[in-house]
């Protein structure tokens, strides 16, 4: 097979995005992964390399500034794998993201410049791409499953009274809105603030990271009683973003219910499916989602040298 590398320009991004649909098709993901303003934000922020194979693209990669680090992601089309293309695409990434210069011809080379640390990240790695990740001396360092429920499937039943009944009999459950927000950033930050990574956020940089134009508040909800508040669940088109609930509420069927309930106003709203993303650490939610009929379709990944 002959392989012509090239970099890549914004003129290529619609066999990037091709060559992405074909990954998500064999690899499972997020069809998002492959749209034009996720791709940009990858390939265009950066230098990008390709390698075509009879006019098409068959591998790419980029490698983009991030804080004080340098990303590199990377897809390989599942008709060329096994071939040594995802190794040889690696190598230029890894060479890429810490550039050097070469200083001497008859004496040694030495190489001078400060390395920028190196982060790899994907969107569905693959066993062969793990083992080729750590054979480079890298680590996993960050890792989260994702889900897909089909919609039209039932969802699972519940004890009598119906959720929203049985919360309210304690608890009472709000939707999103300038009001309630504050509420809602209450149950996030008492329900996570024992996770491992929280990010301590403000509320105005977590309502800034949550609300966008595919939020939806109406389904999104927060359970509050008189010991203050219980659980929140906040939801955007086809995507569960975050559901917790506070320590003393957990195991007491909150967060099911929550879900249950959300889950059932996006169906209401012509929702066929509907994703979320759990971290490989947290297992409980894993089980809560499991039993809720999610699946697993595909792991994102985060990669960086071993220390």
């Amino acid at each position: 097979m002959a392989l012509e590398w090239t970099a890549l320009s914004p003129a290529d991004m619609p066999a990037i995005a091709d060559l992405a649909r074909r990954c998500v098709a064999h690899d499972g993901g997020l069809q998002a992964t492959a749209s034009p303003s996720f791709l940009e934000r990858r390939y265009a922020a950066g230098m990008a390399v390709g390698a075509f194979a009879d006019g098409r693209l068959v591998a790419c990669g980029a490698v983009r500034p991030v804080g004080d680090a340098s990303t590199a992601t990377g897809l390989v089309d599942p008709g060329h794998r096994g071939k040594g293309l995802g190794s040889g695409l690696l190598d230029r990434l890894i060479g890429e993201a810490r550039p050097v210069r070469l200083i001497g011809e008859a004496r040694p080379v030495r190489l001078i410049g400060e390395a920028r640390p190196v982060r790899l990240e994907t969107e569905s790695v693959t066993p062969e791409a793990h083992a080729l990740f750590l054979s480079r001396g890298l680590r996993q360092t960050f890792a989260e499953d994702i889900y897909r429920r089909d919609l039209s499937r039932p969802l699972p039943p519940e004890p009598e009274p119906e959720p929203e009944l049985e919360l309210e009999l304690e608890l009472e459950v709000l939707e999103w809105s300038r009001d309630t927000e504050g509420v809602f950033y209450e149950a996030y930050s008492a329900s996570f603030a024992d996770r491992p990574g929280f990010p301590g956020w403000s509320r105005e940089e977590w309502v800034d990271w949550l609300v966008d134009d595919e939020f939806l508040p109406e389904c999104s909800l927060v359970a509050r009683g008189a010991g203050g508040t219980a659980g929140f669940v906040a939801c955007a088109e086809g995507f569960l973003i975050q559901i917790g609930a506070v320590p003393g509420w957990r195991r007491r069927g909150l967060a099911r219910a929550l879900a249950v309930a959300a889950l059932g106003r996006m169906r209401t709203r012509g929702a066929t499916e509907v994703f979320l993303d759990v971290n490989v650490n947290n297992p409980a939610s894993a089980a809560l989602f499991r039993g809720l009929g999610f699946e697993v379709i595909a792991r994102r990944a985060r990669y960086e040298p071993v220390d």
